[in-house]
């Protein structure tokens, strides 16, 4: 009797084990989970510069988008290190919040919503925080989801001195 038991309780955990390594929600879960890490890594990327060491910062956004974004990066790349040097500012970036409102497992594309502040300290002149809400439109490249597009989200708005942890959206 106990050895019919204990084959019948192997056999059902055996069977569990099975639909739960097989289920497709898992898949999904573990997808969902790889772009919004992805996501939230480029969004700090694209707003952490240090005029000081910008073609590194620019390199760095390049490694983080593809498609049109991409493109537009590298046709503009002079342009912006120009603008970045000529600020003499450091931005650092700081994600508030970030869910994935998308996610098309066959096409290899994300919709991401994230909320981000960045602090930007100019050489000469106080600090402020801008606080942010971007859709960012991602694309699957290999083993990685990279920034395809993105667009603001509502308006941004700026306060004095850095942001801070306890920083709440308006």
């Amino acid at each position: 009797m106990v050895a019919v038991v204990a084959f019948a309780a192997t056999g059902w955990f055996g069977v569990s084990w099975y639909r739960a390594a097989h289920d497709k929600s898992l898949v999904v879960g573990m997808d969902r989970d790889a772009v919004l890490g992805d996501a939230q890594r480029a969004m700090v990327t694209l707003n952490t510069l240090d005029y000081r060491r910008v073609q590194d910062g620019l390199t760095l956004w390049e490694h983080s988008t593809t498609g049109s974004l991409l493109s537009q990066l590298r046709a503009n790349r002079d342009a912006y290190a120009r603008a970045i040097t000529n600020s003499a500012a450091v931005t650092t970036a700081m994600i508030l919040d970030a869910a994935v409102a998308s996610l098309n497992e066959r096409a290899g594309t994300a919709e991401v919503l994230v909320g981000v502040d960045v602090t930007s300290q100019a050489e000469q002149g106080d600090p402020s925080c801008a606080h942010r809400r971007v859709r960012l439109n991602m694309i699957r490249a290999g083993n990685t989801w990279k920034v395809g597009t993105l667009a603001p989200v509502g308006e941004a708005y700026s306060d004095a001195g850095p942001c801070s942890p306890d920083t709440t959206p308006k």
